[in-house]
């Protein structure tokens, strides 16, 4: 009997040998975020802190990697401008194969075009947006260098440039709602044609390097911060770090977006 065992080992161990290793299983592919606050997922909570940059778990990033089998790098970081972003491009694992990039917002002044605009007894609303406006042909030229840097590092990664949602929605809903009390009409428009142009931007600096551009879903933009169910974080919802950000809805949303495009 135990001859007979051996001998059925012995017969498997050798068909083993013969047929060679088996397969490795496949890596998945590697996904790099990089870019600011909208990347990390600033406003969605569930954050982590790394190399003193705050990232949430339920950025649109991880969204859409999770959705697809993918395994991401995040070297994205709140507060990031076009120069940080160069240097996080810099950093792109030569073996990625999609590098997702976000960048622009900080550039043009979000922030400080909402304490122009919303700070009470303010005065230089739309002189500050027209100074944004006056900085887009640099954003874009910063967008390629990026394109350019990531793709000398990982050459044969797809380049995705995002978009940034809606803040406001249309000047007769934003009217109608709260922000109708900090902000008049001519301001609302001033700062809609502002978003509309910088997406535009990053747009044109994808169809000039061969990048793929991504914007956020409409349905995001139906729940900006003028309408009845907002979907970014406000200083009466939320920590007044995250205000002015997307909500975990919003980046789901995005992340669904961003999965269809990594599947293709």
């Amino acid at each position: 009997m135990l001859r007979a065992i051996i001998a059925s080992a012995a017969a498997v161990l050798a068909t083993a040998a013969a047929l060679g290793p088996a397969p490795a299983q496949a890596e998945q592919p590697i996904v790099v975020a990089i870019g600011d606050s909208y990347m990390a997922g600033v406003g969605a909570g569930d954050y982590s802190v790394i190399d003193g940059c705050r990232r949430s778990e339920l950025s649109y990033a991880a969204d859409a990697t999770r959705r697809t089998a993918r395994t991401l790098t995040d070297e994205s970081c709140p507060g990031a401008r076009i120069p940080e972003v160069l240097e996080q491009a810099a950093r792109v694992r030569p073996d990625a194969a999609t590098v997702l990039v976000q960048v622009g917002g900080n550039d043009a002044g979000f922030s400080s075009i909402a304490f122009a605009c919303l700070a009470p007894f303010r005065t230089d609303c739309l002189d500050r947006v027209a100074e944004s406006r006056a900085g887009l042909p640099a954003i874009g030229q910063g967008l390629r260098q990026i394109v350019d840097t990531a793709s000398a590092q990982a050459p044969g990664a797809r380049i995705v440039l995002a978009g940034y949602p809606r803040l406001l929605s249309g000047a007769g809903a934003c009217m109608r709602s709260a922000l109708g009390g900090f902000l008049d009409e001519a301001e609302i428009r001033a700062i809609l044609a502002l978003q509309s142009e910088l997406d535009a931007t990053i747009a044109a600096a994808a169809r000039g390097t061969d990048a793929s551009y991504v914007d956020w879903p409409r349905v995001v933009d139906r729940h900006s911060l003028c309408s009845s169910t907002p979907w970014f974080v406000t200083p009466l919802s939320g920590d007044a770090q995250d205000s002015l950000h997307p909500t975990a809805q919003a980046y789901a949303a995005m992340g669904r977006s961003v999965a269809g495009l990594l599947r293709r």
